[in-house]
Formats: C-alpha cells, sequence, structure tokens
C-alpha cells in the first residue's frame, strides 16, 4: 500500500524506510512521513520500552528475594459487578425480613 502511494506519486520509499514504519507501527505509533523523525521516535521507543521491560525484571527479582508473593488484582469490572450485586442482595434482604414478619418466623 506504502509503495503503491509513493509509485504513483513519483517518490520512492526504500526498505529501510519502509522496516521502520513496519516497527512503528508494530508499537503502535503512527509514522510521520520524515524518515530521520521516525527513525528518532522509533529509537526512543524501542528505549522505553527496554527500560520498562527491566524496570519490572527488577521489581520481580527484588520481590522474590524478600519472599513477596503477588495476589492477582481485582479487576474493575469485577468490583462492579460485585457492588451491583450486594445492591440487589440488599432488596432479597428486605424481602426476607418482611416474609419472617408476615409469617411470624
Amino acid at each position: 500500500m506504502i509503495q503503491a502511494l509513493g509509485i504513483a506519486s513519483g517518490l520512492s520509499i526504500d526498505a529501510e524506510y519502509l522496516r521502520i514504519i513496519q516497527e512503528l507501527r508494530t508499537l503502535g505509533l503512527s509514522p510521520t512521513g520524515n524518515k530521520t523523525t521516525d527513525a528518532q521516535r522509533l529509537a526512543q521507543a524501542k528505549a522505553e520500552l527496554v527500560q520498562r521491560i527491566q524496570k519490572k525484571e527488577e521489581t520481580t527479582k527484588s520481590q522474590q528475594e524478600l519472599g513477596v508473593q503477588i495476589i492477582n488484582q481485582v479487576d474493575e469490572s469485577e468490583y462492579a459487578q460485585r457492588a451491583e450485586m450486594e445492591e440487589q442482595r440488599l432488596g432479597a434482604m428486605s424481602v426476607a425480613q418482611l416474609n419472617r414478619i408476615f409469617f411470624g418466623l
């Protein structure tokens, strides 16, 4: 697609720039159309990714040394469902109390 656009407009895109564009898209970034700018953005994105991976490895390593056991985080949607169910349960409790009064239990 990119080659077709380049050929139609009379521009040629070299293989290195196509690789840069592909890697940018893989990382979720859109290319700007300038090879040097895109190459810099790609290098910066790769460096940030490496730093995040190293930081995660360091925290995991330090937690293992301390004997910390990681517990799964509570999912927000799970929490919202639980809160909704608790609200519904209050209605059920009210019905149960009315039944106790009505039936004299």
